[in-house]
């Protein structure tokens, strides 16, 4: 099982410049990594990078066929995924030659995966005349690739679009990534084509105002004619624009992702409604969000995250870096209130940037918070040996702590140690029955000694407690 683990990816660099190719188990250790062809058959993923002029002119296939594995098959083999990073302005000459080139690498890959089911490819770069042959040749290259294929994946990074929006060569594809793409309104159309199809999309965009394009069937829709993505299950946006967008709310029916799984936004909440949460509250399971008043008044306005209505979300993230003014006592409260409404039923959750510590432990303290709760991470938080003991108190479930540390606590150095351990032991000998690890992330007040006899103390009082993890800054300050 160890051996088919350590062969589970294998890489192929097809180097366009110096026309040398590398090849590599990505997962064994570095001395390692070179051609074993012994294990060709336990490999699953397969990934081959170079560029699209190297496919075109012929050197790919060229390449390609002189490796060694070319006289084999990677019968296991399902996954392909194709890197491209080029800068294709230059018109081929010769589209007829391009394309029987293309054929051939494409002929040669799908004879080395016969098994194949799942093509991803990626691409970076630009083309300044979306109508040229080169374009044509590319969308043909595409085409072949995916063609039989069961999972279709597109990533598109920084780059312009290198095919006409409308290609059928886009179509039925499953996920889809564009980071910072330079032609978001042609992606756009490819996004809308596959709607129906579509399980995954993840967007990086500078203007978050332009993600309304999703919900809309075409450019400039009448405001009825919305789209609706009845198979995603994971969706991702981000921008660097902060700005809460006051868009047009939607009609109350309109349920744009029903089957949500995973909701990630990277962002303020760019909708002037809760349409991003309709339909979906009871199958989300994962959720990634700003924190910020505005936001969290707007979607209580709408009971979005009600608790008879999470009934599935086990994993929350929230970013309260957004928040000004977050150490005011209403503000810091409002925005407690609302993450622990958020992990009521949650296994994991993590607070991105800095919350004030009393108000979250004395949320966290109250019975009805946390109960389920085996993750917390805090790493803007500093607690002291006391609150570490007073959140696990909370938190029954608890196995995980990942926080700051402000060592033993004023609260418990006129203490010695020998008179403290008896001292924990009695107040806290119900606590802690599932808490396994202490993660100490860097804080240049704290020192390798201090956080050593915390995670001792800890240890005499936890009975699962295993390890302390403590960050190399920290072993270097110290």
């Amino acid at each position: 099982m160890a051996l088919k683990a350590l062969c589970h990816e294998y890489s192929i660099c097809l180097d366009s410049e110096s026309d040398r190719t590398t090849t590599e188990f990505t997962l064994w250790p570095p001395p390692m990594k070179h051609d074993h062809s012994g294990f060709y058959c336990l490999i699953n993923d397969i990934t081959i990078s170079t560029t699209s002029k190297n496919v075109f002119n012929g050197k790919a296939l060229k390449q390609l066929s002189s490796l060694k594995c070319a006289d084999e098959s990677f019968n296991s083999a399902k996954v392909l995924k194709v890197i491209l990073n080029d800068c294709l302005n230059d018109e081929l000459s010769d589209i007829p030659v391009a394309t029987s080139h293309a054929k051939g690498f494409v002929a040669l890959i799908k004879r080395l995966m016969p098994q194949m089911t799942t093509v991803k490819i990626e691409y970076e770069g630009e083309a300044e005349d979306q109508e040229s042959v080169t374009c044509r040749a590319f969308e043909r290259l595409l085409s072949g690739l995916y063609s039989g294929s069961d999972t279709r994946e597109l990533t598109l990074v920084n780059c312009g679009l290198l095919l006409p929006a409308a290609s059928s060569t886009m179509l039925n594809l499953t996920k889809i990534e564009t980071i910072w793409d330079t032609s978001f309104d042609e992606t756009i159309e490819i996004i809308r084509l596959n709607a129906a199809t579509l399980k995954t999309l993840e967007i990086a965009c500078a203007q978050s105002t332009k993600l309304i394009k999703l919900l809309e069937s075409s450019s400039g829709s009448s405001g009825s004619d919305y789209l609706t993505y009845p198979n995603m299950r994971i969706l991702h946006l981000s921008s660097g624009n902060i700005t809460q967008y006051k868009c047009k709310p939607f009609k109350r029916e309109y349920i744009p992702f029903p089957r949500l799984e995973q909701l990630s936004l990277d962002l303020v909440y760019p909708f002037s409604d809760d349409v991003l949460f309709r339909g979906n509250t009871a199958t989300l399971k994962y959720l990634h969000m700003a924190a910020n008043p505005g936001t969290i008044h707007l979607l209580n306005s709408y009971n979005t995250f009600d608790k008879e209505k999470l009934k599935s979300l086990r994993h929350v993230k929230v970013d309260v870096s957004y928040v000004n003014g977050i150490s005011d006592v209403t503000t810091a409260e409002v925005v407690v209130n609302f993450v622990m409404e958020l992990a009521h039923k949650a296994q994991s959750l993590e607070i991105e940037g800095q919350i004030p510590k009393d108000a979250l432990l004395s949320a966290i303290s109250l019975p009805e918070h946390c109960t389920d709760l085996q993750i917390l991470v805090v790493n803007d938080l500093r607690l002291s040996l006391s609150e570490i003991l007073a959140v696990a108190e909370a938190t029954p479930a608890l196995s995980d702590l990942h926080c700051q540390s402000l060592g033993i606590g004023d609260d418990l150095k006129h203490l010695a140690m020998e008179h403290l351990v008896d001292h924990l032991g009695l107040k806290y000998r119900h606590v802690g029955r599932n808490f396994k690890c202490w993660k100490l992330w860097h804080n240049r007040n704290t020192t390798i000694e201090s956080a050593a006899t915390c995670a001792m103390l800890l240890a005499s009082i936890c009975p699962k407690f295993t390890y302390n993890v403590v960050t190399s800054s920290v072993r270097a300050d110290s």
